[in-house]
C-alpha cells in the first residue's frame, strides 16, 4: 500500500511538479491549492505527510499547522515559505516551529531532493528498505565512469562502509580529480564482492557518495549499527568503524546543514548507538587499540569526544541511558561554535594560536549556546554543558571563569575529554600515550576533580 502524502500549496503548477515527482517516486499524492481544502482533505483520509505552503489562502498556513497539530497529531508537516517575512505575518518564529508540530521547514522552493529526503527520514528505514514500490533490482549493474565536481562528494573509509540488501544511493569510487566510476546503482542488490575486490585487489582506501544522499547515508548506517550491535558474529573494530564513519558524516552534516529537527533525531539515535557499543560486555581497553591516527577536523575530533566521554561517564555508579543521551549530544555539539570562526582558527590546535587568535577561539562556547538557543528541542542541560566544557575548577578555564562545584560534573568529564582528544589527535600518538600527557600535566589535579581523573583512569585499567 502506497504511503500517501498531501501538498497544500497556492501556486498549482509547483504542487504539480512536486506530486508529479513523489508520485513516480512510489507515494500517493493529493494536491490542494486552499488551506480550507487541505483541511477537509486530511479530515476524509490518512496521511503520512504534509508538505505545507505557508502562504496558502482560505485558511492561511498557520491556522492549518495548528489544525495539523491538534487534529492530526501523528501526520509530519513538512513547512514551506516563500520567504522569512511570510513566517512573520503568520506569527511564527523558526525556534518554535517544532513545538509546532513541523518536521522540517524551507525558505524559498526547495528541491526536490529535499523534499524526498525530508519525507524518507521521517520514515522507519525497515519500510523504506522493504518497499516494494522504491526501485530495487537483484544484482549489481554495470560500472560506469562519470565526471563529477569533488566538492558534490562525502568520502567514507571503505572499511567504515556497510550496506543493507538494497544499496539506497549511488556508490563510486574515485580515479582522479573530477573522474569516478559508480560502482553500484541505487536499487542494486549490495555487492560485497565488488568492494572487497576495490579494497584487496585495487588497494582502494575510500569509497563516495553525492552529498544530495548524505541524509539516506546517516538514516542506513544509525539502522545498520541498530542491527550489528548485538550479533556476536560481527567484530568490534567493525561496530566501531561503524560508529566512526556515521559520526563523522554526521557532525559535518550537522555543522552544514545546521540544527534541522531531523538531524538531531538521527543525533540522538547515534548516542543510543554509542551507547549500546560503550556497554556492550567487552573489555574497553580492547576498543581503544582502534582509536589512533585521525585526522585532525573538527568532525573527527567532535567523534572521538563523543566516544570517551561515553567511556568515562560509564565508570560512574549513577551512570544511565539519558545522562548518556544528555553527554552524547552535548560531546557531538560542543564545538558547534567554532563554525562561526574563520577556518584557519577552525583547524588550529588553541595550543598553537597566539594571542589574538586565542581570544576569538575562546568564543566559541557562548557562540554555541546561542546557536543551540535557536533549537526548542535542545534540552538546556545540554546547552549548559556546551558553555562550560572548558571551565576548569581552579577558575583557570572560560568563558566564566567558574571554580569547583559551580561547573556540572557532566561538563568536567565533557571537558577532560577534550583535551585527553586534543592530546592524542594533535600529536598522533595512542590513548595511552595521550592519557600520560593529560596525567603528567602539572597542573591536571588542579584543573580536574580528582574522582573524575580517577574515573578516567579506571577506562584504560580496571574499566566496569
Amino acid at each position: 500500500m502506497a504511503i500517501k502524502i498531501l501538498i497544500a500549496n497556492p501556486d498549482l503548477s509547483l504542487a504539480t511538479k512536486i506530486a508529479d515527482f513523489l508520485n513516480n517516486l512510489g507515494y500517493e499524492v493529493d494536491t490542494s491549492i486552499s488551506g480550507k481544502d487541505a483541511q477537509m482533505m486530511m479530515y476524509n483520509q490518512k496521511y503520512f505527510a504534509i508538505i505545507l505552503d505557508l502562504s496558502v489562502k482560505d485558511h492561511p498556513g498557520h491556522q492549518v499547522l495548528k489544525f495539523v497539530r491538534q487534529a492530526h497529531p501523528s501526520v509530519k508537516v513538512i513547512l514551506t515559505m516563500p520567504d522569512e517575512k511570510t513566517m512573520g505575518e503568520s506569527g511564527l518564529e523558526k525556534n518554535i516551529l517544532q513545538k509546532q508540530g513541523v518536521c522540517d521547514f524551507f525558505v524559498g522552493e526547495p528541491s526536490l531532493k529535499d523534499l524526498q529526503n525530508a519525507i524518507e527520514g521521517h520514515r522507519d528505514y525497515r519500510e523504506l528498505i522493504k518497499d516494494k514500490d522504491h526501485e530495487t533490482r537483484d544484482g549489481v549493474s554495470a560500472e560506469t565512469e562519470m565526471s563529477f565536481d569533488d566538492e558534490g562528494f562525502i568520502q567514507i573509509a571503505i572499511d567504515e562502509f556497510i550496506s543493507v540488501k538494497a544499496v539506497q544511493f549511488d556508490v563510486f569510487v574515485k580515479l582522479s580529480t573530477g573522474k569516478y566510476i559508480k560502482i553500484l546503482h541505487a536499487g542494486d542488490t549490495f555487492s560485497i564482492d565488488r568492494i572487497e575486490k576495490y579494497k584487496n585487489e585495487k588497494k582502494v582506501q575510500y569509497l563516495y557518495f553525492l552529498k544530495e544522499d548524505r541524509s539516506k547515508f546517516i538514516r542506513m548506517q544509525n539502522y545498520i549499527t541498530e542491527k550489528v550491535l548485538d550479533s556476536k558474529s560481527v567484530t568490534l573494530k567493525t561496530k566501531v568503524n561503524l560508529v566512526k564513519g556515521l559520526s563523522e558524516i554526521y557532525v559535518d552534516a550537522l555543522f552544514e546543514e545546521g540544527l534541522k529537527p531531523l538531524v538531531i533525531e538521527q543525533g540522538k539515535t547515534l548516542c543510543n548507538n554509542v551507547y549500546e557499543i560503550v556497554h556492550q560486555k567487552t573489555d574497553i581497553r580492547k576498543m581503544l587499540k582502534y582509536f589512533s591516527n585521525f585526522s585532525t577536523s573538527l568532525n573527527t575530533h567532535c567523534y572521538l569526544v563523543t566516544f570517551f566521554s561515553c567511556m568515562i561517564v560509564k565508570q560512574f555508579e549513577w551512570d544511565s541511558k539519558t545522562t548518556h543521551e544528555i553527554l552524547g549530544m552535548a560531546a557531538i555539539l560542543h564545538d558547534i561554535g567554532c563554525t562561526k570562526l574563520t577556518e584557519d582558527i577552525r583547524e588550529m590546535s588553541p595550543l598553537k594560536m597566539n594571542e589574538e587568535q586565542l581570544k576569538r577561539y575562546k568564543e566559541h562556547c557562548e557562540v554555541g549556546v546561542a546557536i543551540l538557543d535557536l533549537c526548542p528541542s535542545i534540552p538546556l542541560m545540554v546547552k549548559q554543558l556546551v558553555l562550560q566544557h572548558h571551565e576548569r575548577i581552579n577558575g583557570e578555564g572560560f568563558p566564566n571563569g567558574l571554580k569547583y562545584e559551580r561547573i556540572l560534573e557532566l561538563a568536567q568529564v565533557l571537558g577532560l575529554a577534550d583535551e585527553f582528544v586534543r592530546h592524542m589527535v594533535d600529536n598522533q600518538i595512542s590513548p595511552p600515550e595521550a592519557l600520560k600527557k593529560v596525567l603528567f600535566d602539572p597542573n591536571c589535579f588542579k584543573k580536574y576533580n580528582g574522582l573524575i581523573l580517577e574515573r578516567f583512569l579506571k577506562v584504560f585499567t580496571n574499566p566496569n
